[in-house]
């Protein structure tokens, strides 16, 4: 089984979009976003960006960055993210790994108290 890239993104169209290393795989859908900066994350709050992820792609990123699809806003010097969609499949693996990290994390946390 091959490895995941471990940048990805959680887009408002449901999808897990990994970073692409090269070439897409064939027949996959690909996200290109820009990253809002902390002051446009403010000015838009919570409501403003759920308003705004209901006309075009927003992800939320392993980075903890919010991207928006790349014809949205101003591509000039802003980090982007370019990825391709998951398959069922994949999503699962990546969603088996959060879980396992996740309770990891957790049982560091509580034997560190």
């Amino acid at each position: 089984m091959a490895t995941l890239p471990t940048e990805f993104v959680f887009a408002s169209d449901g999808t897990i979009y990994v970073r692409i290393e090269n070439k897409p795989p064939p027949g996959r859908r690909v996200f290109v976003g820009y990253a809002l900066t902390a002051k446009e994350r403010a000015q838009h709050g919570t409501r403003g960006l759920l308003r705004w992820a209901c006309l075009q792609t927003l992800a939320l990123g392993s980075d903890g960055r919010v991207y928006v699809e790349e014809r949205a806003i101003e591509a000039k010097r802003r980090k982007v993210f370019r990825g391709y969609a998951l398959t069922d499949e994949e999503a699962g693996r990546v969603f088996q790994e959060l879980h396992h990290t996740a309770l990891n994390v957790t049982g560091a946390a509580l034997r560190a108290r």
